[in-house]
């Protein structure tokens, strides 16, 4: 893995440069393989469910024209391409790869297991590939010239399935805690308001999860990744479990779970280990402690691997 710096030269989208583009579609035939026995496709978004994550094996194509390459404006002993991994909820960036084009361009480069690593398993990041100058230039405009102006780049996002059942996260900081009449380090808490059993509206949420902002900080952190899924996953499974519970009294008579609404998607979860009505999801909620449904929901983030490998 090259630990080559690279710049990046903007934040958004403002290519290409008017003297150069005849290099802006140099990419646009660039191709991923998520896993092993998948072909390559040309397709920019994909979601990876978290069973998923130990299989990927992620190797991106550049095909990069030849024709685009010889007929363009700056000479491709000058250019290089970088392939870079990011991601945003870690706020980490690793450069993959930076390659000069001098010689003959790479068929194949591969996204090692390492960066999956160093980006939190790898089902959410993205993998982006960029024709970018590789030694400045004389400044003229509309025409790239510093080392790293990209000319010509192509996104692959990976991203975990959106579940119905997401709510609103909230950083809390020590004074907060102790208003609300909690410990100062509560690490987490949950809110519950209402429509568990009813369609997810964007303007209702079901609930708000306060964590402490220590924790919220540390999970982000660009140097722990090893901790942050552990802590993740834990939370992942405890907090549904709280929201059951609170919210048993509107669905504990319902004879099935409505359509879109956050009780489905977590009988989906429950239902990828053990069959489960909502009659079913009753009865383990109504257990003391909840000891079958907190197991349940921590198989299914699979809190036992995230902690073996932390």
């Amino acid at each position: 893995m090259s630990t080559s710096k690279y710049h990046k030269s903007a934040t958004r989208d403002v290519r290409p440069f008017f003297g150069a583009a005849t290099l802006e579609e140099a990419l646009d035939g660039a191709q991923v393989r998520l896993f092993e026995n998948q072909p390559f496709t040309e397709a920019t978004s994909f979601v990876v469910e978290e069973h998923d994550v130990p299989k990927l094996a992620i190797t991106v194509r550049p095909n990069l024209s030849e024709a685009t390459l010889a007929g363009g404006s700056i000479s491709r002993s000058k250019l290089a391409l970088a392939v870079t991994a990011v991601n945003p909820f870690l706020k980490r960036t690793i450069v993959v790869q930076k390659l000069a084009l001098s010689g003959e361009a790479p068929a194949e480069v591969p996204i090692g297991t390492e960066v999956l690593e160093m980006l939190g398993g790898g089902s959410n990041i993205s993998v982006e590939l960029a024709l970018c100058l590789s030694t400045g230039l004389k400044k003229q405009a509309g025409k790239p010239f510093l080392q790293g102006h990209w000319l010509s780049k192509k996104t692959f996002d990976l991203r975990p399935p959106k579940l119905t059942e997401e709510f609103d996260v909230e950083p809390t900081e020590d004074d907060v805690w102790k208003a609300m009449g909690f410990p100062s380090k509560t690490l987490y808490h949950v809110e519950y308001y209402s429509g568990a059993n009813e369609p997810v509206s964007k303007d209702r949420p079901m609930a708000k999860v306060r964590i402490h902002a220590d924790v919220y900080k540390k999970l982000a952190a660009d140097n722990l990744p090893r901790m942050s899924r552990p802590i993740m996953a834990f939370l992942a499974a405890e907090i549904p479990c709280q929201i059951l519970a609170a919210s048993l009294s509107e669905w504990k008579e319902a004879e099935q779970a409505e359509s879109r609404s956050p009780l489905s998607a977590f009988l989906k979860r429950i239902n990828r280990f053990r069959p489960c009505t909502v009659q079913q999801l009753r009865q383990l909620v109504e257990e003391p402690g909840m000891p079958k449904l907190r197991a349940i929901l921590h198989a299914d983030q699979q809190s036992v691997r995230q902690v073996a490998e932390a």
